[in-house]
């Protein structure tokens, strides 16, 4: 049975990379036969990557373990996010402010991370972020091309 894009159906997956990639998948899953365009699937995609990505590596502190819980609907033209975990709250209670990382060196390349929140902040639209009761809940969206 074919879940419609339009429901916010939440899906729990483990803080882990696997989970990570079956909650991706879902989305592409759920989404892909909608109208949305390959490029605007790609962009929520790279989004929720980002998001998961950090709540494994950074709320769960990589290898910790714990449930993320991800709701996701069809706005209008946009794709609303609601992910929720247990882990550890986002340093100073706010998020990160997205700038990125400047190198010294430029012969050494690009520094290793800090682009993850820069790409959150310039794809996304009316990041919130709170910590209640030990949860932690990020709610944002990711406007939609039509196809």
């Amino acid at each position: 049975m074919a879940v419609d894009p339009g429901e916010a159906t939440p899906l729990v997956v483990e803080a882990t990379p696997l989970g990570v990639r079956n909650a991706l998948a879902e989305m592409r899953a759920r989404f892909a036969p909608s109208s949305l365009g390959p490029d605007a699937l790609g962009m929520a995609e790279t989004v929720l990557a980002e998001v998961l990505n950090n709540i494994v590596e950074h709320a769960y502190k990589r290898g910790g373990e714990g449930p993320i819980e991800l709701r996701l609907e069809r706005a209008g033209t946009r794709l609303k996010a609601d992910v929720r975990d247990y882990g550890e709250p986002m340093p100073g209670g706010v998020l990160p402010g997205g700038v990125l990382p400047e190198s010294d060196d430029p012969d050494e390349g690009p520094p290793e991370g800090g682009f993850g929140w820069f790409l959150i902040r310039a794809l996304a639209r009316d990041l919130s972020y709170v910590r209640e009761n030990g949860q932690n809940r990020l709610c944002f969206f990711v406007p939609l091309a039509e196809a």
